[in-house]
């Protein structure tokens, strides 16, 4: 058959018959009509709750967000997401506002209806295709960020960053993303396309549509059944964005929160014990990762404990031998050096900037800053070197040697941050200046300098610089840990401190070697130093404004601490470390650990500081069967608040002190020792606490004690007698009150 005979009249008349033939398709319009508003309300609310959810979710975690941060310390990288989620609720709003439905006119309700039906589908598809540019790349881009800096802190290096970075997290949170944009697009494919498709045929259809007393009606379920099932990826959206927060948080968290170690301490010495359970509570309790003590009196070790790990999540425990980062206490090792180089004549501490660097471009006001005002911190010297500088870690020698000098010249061609002698400000750019001109007068670096004049002479055999040398495989040596998102990031065993600032702060040794050092420093203090004469000493030892010296702080006596202690800490925010001497009772102390949490740190090393001058953590070791004096300073003793209440002489006072003793270390160790019975020992065998606790007293003792009526009045009471009566009288009231209560 050809085309013409294709195209015949025949063709045209069966065409129009087999047409004709067909049942016309009538609609009922006002039926249709209700059922495409019932579709088009019920997919509003699905829209709107989903847009809630978003939106709700998205201003819910701002303040959360910005809490965790803060709360934890996490570094800025953490606060990128901020603007994340602002975007992301902003962008919804605003779109929203640009899309609103249009009211339906009057004339041909039925067509406008389903052409806002249309509309309206047809921004949620656009929504959704481009759901990864408005939704999930903002908050995937600071997310990966954050992840990429962590592991850029834990290796303080750029390229180790890249190769220490945690792949499994990377990937982990990639899956979540395209998890999101999968169900997403699946949402597109699976409902809002054919709902599209339906809404674009009954459009069509609409344009010849015809009624009469009994129509056929046109089938609109398909419209229904999408939104049940539009409904139903609504519910999976919300369900997935939950699961998204709650996976990216166990995946941030992943390498930070591990489970808490719970090995044994170590210990040495007489009260080593002792010392080990107050080190091992104070751990657990600020949540360090190590932490270690030494106690050096009268030249003996009385105790030593460790306890934590070297390395977060590694159970290899730290060791009383172990080498620890000492921050700042470097500053008082580089003056040292520096005094030895005063006593030899070759430097003066009135030696100026000026004098030292006359080739320099120096302001007008360095010129005449000093060696001594260096060294003091009263230079007006700034805090830190710039961030530019603070990257940069030259090997020391040479090449550390002359980057140091241009950091210096940089900084001292720009005037003081404040007039130089004036106060005293922290500062660790002051010392290094300082080591500088030592640089330059005697041609060796600072590193060939202190081990000359201070590692070698006092025999600091583990003494050395930057973070002590720990290969990943054996660990033997503790590793530095960041505080991070309330866990603990280990480091490298290079992270540290530019070379550049290394007088100020690069420095390690043992615990055996910290106490030995400082054990000269307090040594010659007391005119017995190995290094320098006593007059020198006690210059380093001097503060020259307010409390701060040569990298020593003076805190004189008070009725907290009865004795003038010198101490030093330091932490590079990966370390801490804090040393003591107290010349009056010839003792040191020494606490150091490998986390950075600077604030719990210290708040551990000063109850460590504070139980070792009151020994309330040593216990004496008395022989079996010694009878301990029974005998009290007062009459009697009453309970307020769980402290104690004394009669002297007719009169009730609030307890303070015995013996520079505070009554708070005092009872703290009965708790510790005695358990349920802390207060009736304290009442009845205070001599033996007093001597248990390494203060056994004589027949006289002095009390700090506080009036109960006014005007309230501390007084200090010297030589109150200890008598067997009133320790008699003590033991009989609480018999009495015993036989009252049975």
């Amino acid at each position: 058959m050809n085309s013409d005979d294709q195209l015949g009249p025949d063709f045209y008349q069966q065409a129009w018959r087999a047409q004709s033939s067909q049942a016309p398709v009538t609609v009922d319009a006002d039926l249709l009509f209700q059922q495409v508003q019932r579709n088009q309300r019920d997919f509003r609310a699905t829209i709107n709750r989903r847009d809630f959810a978003e939106i709700g979710i998205s201003l819910l975690l701002l303040p959360v967000w910005i809490y965790m941060g803060v709360a934890t310390a996490s570094p800025w990288t953490w606060y990128l997401t901020v603007p994340a989620l602002i975007w992301i609720a902003g962008f919804l709003l605003i779109y929203r506002l640009r899309h609103k439905p249009q009211p339906i006119p009057s004339d041909n309700p039925l067509l406008r209806c389903v052409e806002c039906s249309l509309t309206e589908v047809e921004d949620q598809i656009w929504l959704l295709r481009n759901v990864f540019w408005w939704y999930l790349l903002p908050p995937a881009i600071p997310m990966l960020a954050f992840i990429a800096h962590l592991s850029w802190l834990k290796s303080n290096n750029s390229l180790d960053a890249l190769s220490d970075a945690n792949v499994f997290v990377f990937v982990f949170i990639l899956a979540v993303f395209y998890f999101l944009y999968f169900i997403n697009q699946r949402a597109v494919r699976v409902e809002l396309e054919p709902r599209r498709r339906e809404l674009l045929a009954l459009l069509s259809s609409l344009g010849t549509e015809k009624t009469d007393d009994s129509p056929e009606k046109l089938d609109t379920t398909n419209l229904a059944k999408s939104d049940e099932c539009l409904g139903k990826i609504g519910r999976w959206f919300l369900v997935a964005v939950s699961c998204f927060l709650t996976l990216v948080v166990v995946a941030l968290a992943g390498g930070l929160f591990d489970s808490s170690y719970e090995g044994p301490p170590q210990s040495i010495g007489p009260a080593g014990e002792s010392l080990a359970g107050l080190v091992t509570n104070l751990r657990n309790e600020k949540d360090l990762v190590g932490l270690a003590a030494m106690v050096v009196v009268d030249g003996e070790v009385e105790a030593a404990a460790a306890n934590g790990e070297r390395m977060k999540g590694s159970s290899v425990p730290v060791e009383i031998g172990d080498r620890w980062h000492l921050g700042g206490i470097a500053k008082s090792i580089t003056a040292t050096m520096i005094a030895r180089l005063v006593e030899s004549g070759q430097m003066q501490w009135t030696d100026t900037l000026g004098d030292c660097f006359p080739d320099a471009s120096l302001h007008e006001d360095w010129k005449p800053v000093t060696l001594k005002q260096l060294l003091t911190d009263t230079a007006g010297a700034p805090a830190n070197f710039p961030i530019e500088v603070r990257r940069i870690r030259p090997p020391l020698g040479p090449e550390c040697t002359l980057a140091r000098r241009e950091a210096v010249f940089e900084v001292i061609a720009n005037q003081p941050e404040y007039p130089p002698g004036e106060k005293y400000v922290y500062s660790n750019v002051g010392c290094t200046i300082a080591s500088a001109m030592a640089e330059k007068v005697t041609g060796a670096s600072w590193k060939d300098l202190v081990i000359r004049e201070v590692y070698e002479p006092l025999v600091l055999i583990t003494a050395g610089f930057g973070p002590p040398k720990s290969p990943d495989r054996t660990l033997p040596e503790p590793r530095g840990h960041r505080a991070v998102l309330g866990g603990k990031v280990s480091v490298d065993d290079e992270a540290d401190n530019t070379t550049i600032m290394g007088p100020s702060g690069i420095v390690h040794m043992t615990l055996s070697d910290l106490c030995t050092y400082a054990t000269d420093q307090m040594r010659g203090e007391l005119g017995e130093g190995k290094l320098l004469s006593t007059e020198t000493y006690q210059l380093l030892h001097t503060p020259e404004f307010s409390y701060y010296a040569f990298g020593w702080i003076k805190k004189e006596p008070n009725k907290e601490h009865p004795y003038a202690q010198y101490w030093h800490n330091g932490s590079n925010t990966m370390w801490y470390a804090m040393v003591v001497f107290i010349p009056e009772k010839n003792m040191v102390i020494a606490v150091t650990s490998n986390d950075g949490d600077i604030e719990s740190a210290q708040t551990a090393a000063l109850d460590i500081v504070r139980a070792s001058v009151n020994r309330s953590y040593a216990i004496a070791q008395p022989t079996q069967g010694t009878d301990f004096l029974k005998k009290s300073p007062f009459a009697a003793v009453r309970w307020q608040d769980s402290q104690p209440e004394v009669e002297l002489d007719g009169q009730w006072f609030r307890l303070f002190a015995i013996d520079g003793l505070l009554t708070d270390d005092i009872l703290a160790f009965s708790k510790n020792t005695y358990g349920k019975l802390w207060q009736k020992r304290f009442e009845e065998d205070l001599v033996e606490i007093l001597t248990r606790m390494g203060h056994p007293p004589k027949e006289t003792v002095q009390l700090v004690v506080q009036t109960l009526i006014h005007p309230i009045d501390t007084r200090t009471l010297n030589k109150v007698p200890m008598t067997s009566e009133n320790r008699r009288a003590i033991k009989a009231a609480a018999q009495a009150r015993a036989d009252t209560e049975s």
